[in-house]
């Protein structure tokens, strides 16, 4: 990555490392792969009421991490009707009108939780609708991204 983002460390070369999570899905086996640098996994089964984290290697890629750093992959069994999520800190880290203050991870987990037996594209809608109230007129403070996918 240090080298894309060419990060030699000199001069003018950029400093941003970058907070990731990616995931491969072996759909045969029902395995999911994932590896996450500072951004974790929710996944809750079956529809419960509970969000199970995978936490992630609390480091980023490029930027300031060395080149040695190793990122932790963790092999998860899924079941059929298993959601999970993956997300930018951008939900959590947006500012609302009425409080002048971060939503949170615990507010963004309820918002999750709040609909997890709706459909996906339910879900996506309501989500928007959370953030758009939550922020009012503030602007948008960071990138906003969640994925959510239905096993």
């Amino acid at each position: 990555m240090k080298k894309i983002l060419h990060q030699s460390g000199k001069g003018n070369s950029t400093s941003d490392g970058m907070d990731i999570a990616i995931c491969a899905f072996n759909k045969e086996m029902n395995l999911l792969e994932y590896a996450g640098a500072n951004r974790p996994i929710w996944i809750i089964r079956n529809g419960n009421s509970a969000i199970e984290e995978t936490k992630a290697t609390k480091a980023a890629i490029g930027g300031y991490t060395t080149d040695e750093q190793e990122f932790i992959k963790h092999k998860i069994s899924l079941q059929k009707n298993d959601t999970i999520y993956l997300f930018s800190d951008g939900f959590a880290d947006q500012f609302g009108v009425t409080e002048n203050k971060k939503l949170k991870t615990r507010k963004f987990k309820e918002a999750i939780l709040e609909n997890i037996n709706k459909s996906m594209s339910d879900q996506k809608t309501n989500l928007d609708s959370f953030m758009e109230n939550w922020k009012g007129n503030m602007e948008q403070t960071d990138d906003i991204l969640v994925i959510g996918i239905r096993v």
